[in-house]
């Protein structure tokens, strides 16, 4: 199993990102913002400097994240460009890159039905089908996809192939104590796709994002149950706090740590 990580989590310049990245002798990378913009919304020649920079370094973008249904069921122009154009762009840019997967989100949880956010997601998946796409939906507590029980009955009730699971075990908050090991019992068969960070519980009861083994996810245990039951290839760093050159590399340092005592 390698590590990769989201650029933008080192750099919004996407080129210092990777070579930041190279010299911890990461080169899977996902993509998510570049100069402050989320893919693909860029309005310059960032795609063809992100197309370029994949030869130019022989690189692997392993995913892209344009936050595609981040929004209410009601938000019908989001709705009408995350299947449309923005979609196009995206697939056009993957088969370019060769990026096997496009990560997506699953509605806000108190706009619309269950039944409406499955019918959206098919859609997508069927559009990504056709060209040999694959699709993770991930997990967030104001989504659809809040708790690993919901995240497998969606992607049950989606029945599509090429449509899983984007693992955030952080992003469960509060509830990541059950995320390991019973909600990745309910979700392993869906993983397509995991990002990594850690989370704290503050005395006020908020959240805050901590370095991996800073906080309450039990990360040497969920490393090890991904490397022996082989669900994915990789795992991308998401540190979501900073200083981001020092956290982003400490995360890869314990990430590795933990794999390396998994045997």
């Amino acid at each position: 199993m390698e590590f990769g990580i989201v650029t933008d989590e080192l750099s919004q310049d996407p080129r210092e990102a990777i070579e930041m990245g190279l010299d911890w002798g990461i080169r899977l990378f996902e993509i998510r913002n570049a100069f402050g913009i989320r893919f693909p919304r860029f309005v310059d020649d960032t795609l063809d400097l992100l197309a370029t920079l994949s030869e130019e370094y022989d690189i692997q973008y392993t995913a892209v994240s344009p936050g595609f249904f981040k929004c209410p069921l009601g938000d019908s122009q989001h709705i009408e460009y995350a299947l449309g154009q923005g979609l196009d762009i995206a697939m056009d840019f993957m088969e370019g890159c060769d990026v096997p997967t496009l990560i997506c989100f699953g509605f806000d949880l108190d706009s619309g039905t269950d039944h409406d956010a499955v019918h959206y997601l098919k859609e997508l998946a069927d559009r990504l089908g056709e060209r040999n796409l694959c699709g993770a939906v991930e997990n967030e507590t104001h989504t659809k996809f809040n708790t690993p029980t919901r995240i497998a009955d969606l992607l049950r009730r989606a029945g599509r192939p090429n449509l899983g699971a984007n693992w955030d075990y952080a992003n469960l908050k509060e509830c990541a104590p059950e995320g390991f090991p019973e909600g990745y019992e309910r979700v392993k068969r869906y993983i397509a796709n995991v990002h990594a960070k850690d989370v704290a519980i503050l005395p006020d009861g908020a959240t805050q994002w901590k370095p991996i083994g800073e906080g309450i996810c039990d990360w040497a245990g969920q490393i090890r149950a991904l490397a022996q039951d082989q669900v994915v290839e990789h795992v991308t760093i998401e540190s979501h706090c900073g200083p981001a050159e020092e956290i982003g590399l400490r995360n890869l340092e314990t990430l590795q740590r933990y794999l390396r005592d998994a045997g």
